[in-house]
This record gives structure tokens, C-alpha cells and sequence, in this order.
């Protein structure tokens, strides 16, 4: 696959079923990695690990907002006395829900399809959900500002009762009724475009339903 040619599809293909504002621009470039970000108009957290990794979020419909990161990461490799580059691929598409003036939207979940690792446990391509973390932060927030530490405390017990479900690895691609992996490649740029199209088509499906009921 050719990296160059994958991030203009990807933003041909996004202008028409996101929005024709759709950008893909270069937000790293190392010796061996490249990362490319939507350009976005809004501020949001995109992992809420520390530190808190910020990003630009793109309105998409009602008061859905969308972020978009496709890496690239050239790693040497030797077989047989053979040395060679071999591309890896990464792609995490996340949906966050929120007003036009509120500062910060909330993250909803993230879909995500990598082949950084050869020798994969996790689903690929997967979700992760991370609702709870959004609302977990906000709670902190309004305890510290009105100094109720007493609340971050019940939090931090009652947390350590649950599995930390931001860390689950949600397959998407299971396929476990023919007796198939939930582990796939990533063989092709068409591949990959056809992959994001399709999750945005169902993502809003299933979010347009929901506003519904």
C-alpha cells in the first residue's frame, strides 16, 4: 500500500459521507513514523490516560463530532538474510457527542484497526468503549472545584468493584459462527476505505435510531 494514496482516498471518500471540510493533515513525521489528524474545530480528549491527549474534533450531524487518526510505521525487517521495510498500519476513528459552545465533548466509543503487532491477542478490527471515562472525568472535575473530595474518594472505591472496560478490546470483525479469527490484516488501501465508509454508515445508523426512541 502506498501511505500517500491511502490518505487521499480516505479524504476524497470522507468529503462526501462526513463532511466536505474533511481534511487529513500531518501531525507527526519521524524518521519512521508519520501521523496524519483530522483537522478539526473543536477541542476534545481523545485518551484519557496521563497525560490527557487533546485533539480537534469535526462536527459530523446533530451533535455528533467525529476524529480521525491514520498512522504509518516503517519498520526493518530480516528473513533469510533478506533486509527489507515493512509498512505497518494504523487507523482509530472516534465519536464524541456534544453542543456547539460546550468546551469539551464527550467521547462515546472508538473503533480501532492496527497490524502494528505480528503476533496479535487483541481483536483487530475492534471498539473501545469510553463513555464512562468522559463522565468519570467531568465528576472529578465539579468534586475538585467545589471541594468535595469525599466524592472522588466513593468514585476510586466504586471504580475498583468493575472490570476497567476502557481496556477490553471489543471484536468487530468476529466471525466466530464459521470458526473464523477475530484477528484481520490489513491487506489494501480499498480495503481500509471500505472499512471506514462502512463504519460511518452503520455508526450513524445505529446513533440516528437512537435519538428516536
Amino acid at each position: 500500500m502506498n501511505p500517500d494514496n491511502l490518505i487521499d482516498q480516505i479524504n476524497k471518500a470522507c468529503k462526501k459521507s462526513i463532511s466536505n471540510d474533511f481534511r487529513l493533515i500531518i501531525k507527526d513525521n519521524f524518521h519512521n513514523v508519520r501521523r496524519f489528524v483530522i483537522e478539526g474545530k473543536s477541542i476534545a480528549i481523545n485518551r484519557f490516560d496521563i497525560p490527557q491527549e487533546s485533539v480537534n474534533v469535526l462536527k459530523w450531524f446533530n451533535d455528533m463530532w467525529i476524529y480521525l487518526e491514520v498512522k504509518f510505521k516503517a519498520e526493518q525487517k530480516k528473513i533469510n538474510k533478506k533486509v527489507f521495510i515493512q509498512e505497518n498500519y494504523s487507523v482509530s476513528l472516534s465519536v464524541y457527542q456534544g453542543h456547539d459552545l460546550d468546551k469539551q465533548k464527550y467521547q462515546l466509543f472508538r473503533a480501532e484497526w492496527d497490524d502494528f503487532n505480528h503476533e496479535e491477542k487483541h481483536a483487530q478490527p475492534h471498539w473501545h468503549i469510553t463513555s464512562n471515562q468522559a463522565l468519570e472525568s467531568s465528576f472529578i472535575k465539579y468534586s475538585e472545584t467545589f471541594e468535595k473530595q469525599d466524592y472522588i474518594e466513593l468514585l476510586k472505591s466504586e471504580k475498583q468493584k468493575i472490570c476497567e472496560v476502557r481496556n477490553l478490546h471489543f471484536a468487530m470483525n468476529g466471525n466466530w459462527q464459521n470458526n473464523l479469527t477475530h484477528i484481520h490484516r490489513i491487506e489494501s488501501e480499498k480495503q481500509l476505505v471500505d472499512w471506514i465508509l462502512g463504519l460511518l454508515s452503520h455508526i450513524r445508523t445505529e446513533l440516528e435510531l437512537q435519538s428516536i426512541y
